[in-house]
């Protein structure tokens, strides 16, 4: 290696040349249109590469692996969510919950109008309608027993009349036995008429603008207990949810997907069409359109920095380094 080599491979391996070279590479990077990037092709290749090793049975077997070290690790965790939460991320996420919003009355009852829906709202109506008449059954006792007190009433005032008393009784017992038969054939019909219009009250009320605050009111709400419940109690819940399971599920459901002997054909369809509305468009511009270019560009390039600060220390780039400065 020539003097001029080694001094360059010197200055290399302090480490200010690498810093500039590695800025360079990610500004270039940001300035460059992204169809020029890579070509839809490529990334739609690289997709599938990934998800087939996403997919592969040593991949599944690894995240198995870490849902049972995760569900050991905070299972006995007594501490409350909240203590996860950065407080950057929550004022942002209130005010994103706090956000107004109603959907289309008729997408709402086609969301509700469910058969888990409806058998809610059927046990409330029957559960709320057989209450009622089971007070109405027992008012007699609530009131102290009109048959029992027209009975006494009767004794006093007839001079102990027994039919008289026995009679008020009866009237009481029949009155009530006829209730309860009455409503025995009427509840049912009644809660199979009023389903259909509980349902449409209740999209007509989640869909109404007027309701709005209310629900955002209630998702800040849900957020406020979900924050102030301990992790332990939150991985118990998640367990109901057989978490390796579903993992299997959306493994089955990828891997099938990525089989199809057009996928790379429909992703790269995908990509050219995003990449063709994107047109001239640059990484650099939309960061900088959201005020992110110098902290990603820093960033970035100090990721590129380590590795190349390891690279140019390696026995097989001083071969290379070496190679490139001999003589022809």
């Amino acid at each position: 290696m020539n003097n001029t080599a080694k001094l360059g491979l010197k200055r290399l391996r302090a480490g200010l040349a690498v810093d500039e070279l590695a800025l360079l590479v990610v500004q270039e990077a940001t300035a460059t249109p992204l169809r020029e990037v890579a070509s839809p092709r490529w990334i739609a290749s690289q997709i599938a590469t990934a998800l087939e090793a996403a997919t592969a049975p040593s991949a599944t077997e690894w995240l198995s692996h870490r849902i049972d070290a995760e569900r050991g690790r905070w299972s006995d965790d007594e501490r409350k969510l909240s203590s996860m939460m950065p407080e950057e991320v929550d004022e942002p996420l209130r005010q994103l919950l706090l956000r107004n919003w109603s959907a289309n009355e008729q997408l709402t009852h086609r969301l509700v109008d469910q058969p888990a829906i409806r058998d809610l709202l059927r046990h409330i109506l029957t559960d709320g309608i057989n209450r009622f008449r089971k007070r109405i059954t027992n008012v007699d006792d609530k009131l102290g027993g009109l048959g029992r007190r027209a009975a006494s009433r009767g004794k006093g005032l007839l001079g102990g009349f027994g039919r008289v008393s026995g009679m008020a009784e009866d009237i009481m017992g029949a009155v009530r036995e006829e209730v309860g038969h009455g409503m025995d054939g009427r509840v049912g019909d009644f809660v199979r008429g009023a389903l259909s219009e509980q349902v449409r009250s209740v999209a007509r009320y989640l869909a109404d603008p007027e309701h709005a605050e209310s629900f955002a009111n209630l998702r800040v709400s849900i957020l406020d207990v979900l924050l102030d419940t301990p992790i332990s109690e939150l991985v118990g819940e998640a367990d109901k949810l057989g978490p390796k399971e579903i993992l299997e599920l959306v493994r089955g459901a990828v891997s099938a997907a990525i089989q199809t002997n057009d996928f790379v054909d429909r992703t790269e369809t995908r990509v050219a069409a995003l990449m063709d509305e994107v047109g001239d468009g640059t990484l650099g511009a939309w960061l900088e359109e959201v005020g992110l270019l110098d902290v990603w560009t820093e960033t970035t390039a100090q990721v590129v920095a380590d590795r190349l600060h390891a690279v140019v220390k390696t026995p097989a780039f001083e071969d290379w380094w070496t190679a490139l400065h001999a003589p022809e």
